[in-house]
């Protein structure tokens, strides 16, 4: 099943985000962007509203920013849906159905108390605007993100705006990836890139978490598509590769 999300064409951007200056001076704002959710029944639209809420910028991440400022506990109460990492880069971020999850650097995935702190996360409540089920084998990650896309030309037509999508289905191959927890002094996440330990699954169902960002906000968040994977017995993590058999679903909010 496939589920869309959408932002108006002008969205109010808050961050609950952090920049260190010096030595521990760090500057907290608080950021969500407020967008305009279009309901569809296939390509029927009817406006109402929904925030999307980040934690930092993307920028400060890649530059080391690793050190955890907001809790999962003030994550959640933003939203039931998301991704990101976790306090000195340990593991990845899957934000399902309320629920915190950490895949871990050696392929297993445990649910986050409240009080672990995160660096960089994005979040929204999603309430699907868009819902196709079932629907055909996808070969490969790509191919996923051209259908997707193509959802969003056949239905607002704009790509200025912010999606999120949820896809749950029998999946013939998996390739996620996790990193370990980091010291100071911290390095690039370039660099720590290659130190990412890689896993690849077999015949898995689960869901696919996806958000797609705007290119205007590059180095504010990744633009295109960001995906992260939650199997149905809850493991795997970061999205590198998947090929789809079966779609049970496929949802949308805008």
């Amino acid at each position: 099943m496939f589920f869309l999300l959408p932002p108006s064409a002008h969205p109010m951007l808050t961050f609950a985000g952090g920049v260190v200056m010096g030595w521990k001076n760090r500057i907290a704002y608080g950021v969500i962007l407020v967008i305009l959710v279009l309901f569809f029944t296939g390509c029927s639209s009817l406006p109402s509203e929904d925030n999307l809420y980040q934690v930092s910028v993307l920028n400060a991440l890649l530059q080391g920013e690793y050190d955890g400022f907001v809790s999962v506990g003030t994550l959640k109460s933003h939203g039931d849906t998301g991704i990101g990492t976790f306090d000195t880069l340990d593991g990845e971020m899957i934000f399902l159905d309320g629920e915190v999850y950490k895949a871990k650097a050696d392929g297993s995935v445990e649910i986050m108390d409240d009080q672990v702190m995160v660096p960089f996360a994005v979040a929204t409540t999603f309430e699907p605007d868009v819902v196709v089920k079932p629907y055909s084998a996808i070969a490969d990650i790509e191919i996923l993100k051209n259908a997707m896309d193509a959802c969003i030309a056949e239905t607002t037509n704009d790509f200025n705006r912010f999606y999120v999508a949820k896809v749950q289905g029998l999946f013939s191959h998996i390739r996620v990836r996790s990193v370990p927890s980091q010291q100071k002094p911290y390095r690039p996440l370039s660099v720590i890139a290659s130190t990412q330990k890689e896993y690849t699954y077999e015949q898995v169902e689960g869901t696919i978490v996806a958000f797609r960002s705007p290119a205007y906000v590059e180095g504010i968040n990744l633009p295109g598509w960001h995906l992260h994977f939650l199997s149905e017995d809850r493991s795997k993590g970061h999205l590198l590769e998947a090929s789809l058999v079966q779609g049970k679903k496929l949802e949308w909010e805008i």
